[in-house]
Formats: structure tokens, sequence, C-alpha cells
């Protein structure tokens, strides 16, 4: 279905009939309607628009803590490794004086 913009209210013209409704009544209805269509369009975009910045908000959020813990085992694994060396070291020293 397409959507309507208020410029599309704004151009719609209707028949006249003989015993039809006072124009000057219903242009001021869709000038009302236009304005509030206008109004909603605008909360939808910036809705839209909150709703993103909340979702980057969340990834970012989510993303530190995920390099926090990468941060954290590359820590850990550094630790083994001069272990591993250390513990390398003392054996090769061991057998091979």
């Amino acid at each position: 279905m397409p959507r309507l913009r208020p410029q599309d209210i704004h151009v719609k013209d209707f028949k006249r009939a003989v015993r039809g409704f006072d124009i000057d009544e219903v242009n001021e209805f869709l000038d009302l309607i236009i304005q509030d269509y206008s109004e909603y369009e605008d909360l939808l975009s910036k809705k839209s628009k909150t709703s993103d910045i909340t979702t980057i908000h969340h990834l970012l959020e989510q993303l530190a803590f995920d390099m926090q813990q990468l941060r954290e085992e590359n820590q850990l694994l550094r630790t083994q490794v001069e272990q591993l060396g250390q513990n390398f070291k003392g054996l090769n020293s061991k057998y091979y004086r």
C-alpha cells in the first residue's frame, strides 16, 4: 500500500456535487490532517533515529566488554607463556650443563 505524504493530501481534489460539503470547511479539515500527519512522520523519524542510537550504544558497550575479556585472556596467555619459558629454561639447564 503506498504511503501518503502531506503533499498528497494537500493536492488531492474532489469532485463537486450539487449538495456537497462546504469546500472551505473541508480544506480547513484537510489542513489539520496534513499538519498532524507531518508531525506524526517527524515523530516516527525521531523515534527511528533514537532507536538507531540506542542500538549503536548497546553494540559499543558489548564491544567494550569483549575487548576487556580479550585483554584479560591475553594477559593470562602471556603469563602462561612466561611460565612455560621459565620451565623450559629450568629443564634445559638441568639437562644440558
